[in-house]
């Protein structure tokens, strides 16, 4: 088998043929590429396609894993799916899959590492390992098209390998329960994009999600939900069979109120009364040999449970004053000649990472556990507050992973995430000004508001360094997120920071994100994702049998951001505690508006001259002007749907602007200095409350739009705007 190219940075649109097929093919129409994401290293597509008139005929060279069966199983399960041709039974394309044995202590990425290649007389995968044909059967499935006559495959020739080794998603399933139906739905969907990571946290305040069989009363602590030793035996396994690692998080010694509920032998709680952020109140007790004999015990009990080699602990967010106010600690501190509490948490994460090492793992924290510089290098960090993290981590010496900018519970769009590169060193956090700005506000901002939140420029970093940094991983936590809302969370943004973790540095076209991400989105939802079906099921709730004016609206707008729409946070800074449902307008829409997205295209396309789309834009803003007065109906009486009205009335005014302009630009006649100046301030006032929850922290202090909902179709009427002036 031929060796497969070294890992080098190779734009994926540079599509080369030989000197005579480029040539032969100098006549002919330009080739129609499949939608790929990840974009692989290096595609090469050809003229021509393969049919899929039967279920692929597999033979395997070289690869023994046991794996490997099921996921050509899988594969023909999914190619029916994407096509609805039942294809069992009939002799279809052949499938030779060969595989090489990786070195052992080489690049990671290797295995991953595939050769694909479609031509007349059938598809050849030539792989690095059992990865690389998981990954070499991820991008099969994308190049299957439906067109007339039938289903096929272009013709193409991909060297594709991973820019990092590891590309991660976290999900929070304990601030609220997350099933293991829903999880496995998340790792199908993994497979699918080349993620690979999946890091589970499964302790926190709020509860403590596996069963402990030496801590049994772990498992009651909040609403007593939790996964069976079994039930994670068997999600480890239905993980790894698709190339997934599942690494977990038992958090300590801070959000500890689980622990502290249940075992508070092992716990300190701050002694003054909680302040509006009380997550941060209790922690495990540094100062007793039996803390440390009971993480032996729990953290060992837990890790037999995850064979993968790494294990996080979190070390994130413990207060000064949870440790400090306490006597007893004081004197700890005195006794062993540490002189601040960062020093004092340093020596507790010595001490975990040590019993990690005892039990076979390598321990990873969050960037805290990193601070003072103290800890064994060979400590994972994970880079969460600002891009500068990264930076300080590698110089350190410790192995990195990102994910300063890549938390998807903010809300923020795809494209806002795209940005952001792993190797950034001052891209994610605020501004030094911002956080000037916000410490003026009030004393518990200037309290919240430390300097880790805050990004300064940094010099890039060295080829040396930039090798210490493993990866990037998408954080979703739990606070506004039930279990049915994960997969809507999750996806499609997901699929955009697999790109980002997969391929070349300098793929960042955000058009072109968006052009490919509704094709992906469909591809997953007929490969058994619920995000759609969540939406409707979520519409059916606030509009019983008469959804469509819901719907229609749902797909023109998104949920503030930057945690704005968290009103269990904003009521505690007021002192106060509510219950927060999950079941309005702002919890169903979209976080990515891609039928926006797609108006957008349009209407800038147009703008520029181009009227091929002008029936399609029509006909979208006739829609949206004519569906206000339907969601007026169905919302009558329905205070959820009520509290939406201005919106409604809003996105209505903006597609009459629309339409106006779109009737100037063609009839040249100007438009009214009346209907400018209404379509103006109609945009002012939508631009105003996209940007009241633009930053972090600055969501709660400015007033937000009406039900939580910005509109998204404002920068294509803008454009629409441009276009008639």
């Amino acid at each position: 088998m031929r060796p497969f190219p070294p890992f080098r940075t190779v734009s994926p649109r540079r599509r080369t043929l030989p000197l005579v097929g480029l040539l032969a093919l100098s006549a002919l129409p330009a080739i129609a590429a499949p939608t790929l994401m990840p974009q692989p290293r290096q595609t090469n597509w050809s003229q021509g396609v393969l049919p899929i008139d039967g279920a692929f005929a597999v033979s395997w060279k070289d690869c023994g894993d046991p794996r490997l069966p099921a996921a050509a199983r899988r594969l023909q399960d999914d190619v029916l799916s994407l096509t609805g041709m039942a294809l069992t039974g009939r002799q279809g394309p052949s499938l030779a899959v060969s595989c090489r044995r990786s070195p052992r202590g080489g690049d990671p990425r290797a295995e991953e590492a595939y050769r694909l290649t479609v031509a007349a007389d059938g598809v050849r995968l030539e792989a690095g390992g059992a990865l690389g044909v998981l990954r070499g059967l991820a991008t099969l499935r994308q190049l299957v098209e439906t067109k007339p006559p039938g289903a096929t495959l272009a013709y193409a020739t991909i060297d594709d390998a991973p820019r990092f080794a590891w590309r991660g998603l976290m999900i929070d399933t304990v601030r609220h329960f997350v099933t293991l139906d829903t999880i496995k739905r998340q790792i199908d969907a993994m497979e699918r994009v080349k993620l690979n990571v999946l890091h589970l946290h499964l302790s926190d305040n709020e509860g403590f999600r596996v069963e402990s069989r030496r801590y049994p009363k772990l498992q009651t602590a909040g609403d007593g939900q939790f996964y069976t030793q079994d039930q994670v035996r068997e999600l480890v396994t239905y993980a790894a069979e698709r190339g997934v690692r599942i690494v977990p998080e038992f958090d300590v010694p801070g959000h500890g109120g689980a622990i502290a509920q249940t075992y508070p032998e092992f716990t300190l709680a701050q002694p003054k009364p909680a302040n509006a952020f009380a997550a941060l109140d209790r922690a495990l007790d540094p100062t007793r040999e039996e803390t440390y004999r009971f993480l032996d015990r729990l953290l060992g009990e837990m890790a037999a449970l995850f064979p993968d080699a790494y294990f996080h602990v979190g070390g994130d967010e413990v207060s000064d004053a949870v440790w400090l106010d306490h006597p007893h600690v004081q004197a700890f501190m005195k006794a062993q000649g540490l002189a601040s509490k960062q020093a004092l948490e340093a020596r507790f994460h010595q001490r975990v990472a040590a019993i990690m090492r005892k039990h076979g793992k390598t321990m990873i924290g969050w960037e805290e556990v990193a601070v003072t510089g103290t800890v064994p290098k060979d400590v994972v960090v994970q880079a969460w507050q600002t891009s500068n993290a990264t930076a300080h981590a590698v110089k350190a010496g410790h192995r990195t992973i990102v994910s300063a900018g890549y938390y998807l519970d903010l809300l923020e769009p795809a494209a806002f995430h795209y940005q952001y590169d792993p190797l950034d060193t001052g891209a994610a956090g605020l501004t030094p000004a911002e956080a000037e700005m916000g410490r003026k506000l009030s004393p518990l901002m200037a309290a919240v508001l430390t300097d880790a939140l805050v990004a300064k420029p940094l010099p890039p970093l060295t080829p040396d360094e930039e090798a210490l940094v493993l990866g990037g991983e998408a954080a979703l936590w739990g606070e506004t997120l039930s279990d049915e809302m994960i997969d809507k969370a999750l996806w499609p943004r997901a699929a955009a920071m697999a790109e980002r973790f997969w391929s070349p540095r300098e793929i960042r076209d955000t058009a072109d994100l968006y052009r490919r991400l509704p094709m992906v989105q469909d591809q997953l939802r007929l490969q058994g994702l619920q995000d759609g079906a969540v939406q409707a099921r979520m519409a059916a709730r606030l509009a019983p049998g008469d959804t469509e004016a819901v719907m229609t609206l749902l797909d023109l707008v998104g949920p503030t951001r930057n945690m704005a729409h968290n009103h269990r946070i904003l009521a505690a800074l007021r002192g106060q505690k509510i219950v927060q449902e999950l079941n309005g307008l702002a919890d169903a829409a979209p976080v990515d508006s891609l039928v926006a997205r797609r108006f957008e295209a349009r209407a800038r396309a147009y703008a520029a001259g181009d009227r091929g789309e002008a029936a399609a834009l029509r006909a979208d803003l006739q829609t949206w002007r004519a569906n206000h007065a339907r969601f007026q109906a169905v919302a009558k009486g329905r205070p959820a749907l009520e509290a939406a009205l201005p919106i409604s009335t809003d996105i209505a005014a903006l597609a009459t602007a629309g339409l106006q302009a779109m009737d100037a630009a063609e009839t040249g006649k100007p438009l009214s200095q009346e209907d400018l100046a209404a379509a103006e301030a109609v945009l002012t006032r939508v631009t105003a409350f996209e940007a009241a929850s633009a930053r972090p922290l600055f969501s709660f202090l400015g007033k937000q739009p009406p039900a939580d909902l910005i509109i998204k179709i404002s920068p294509g009427v803008r454009a629409l705007l441009t276009a008639a002036r």
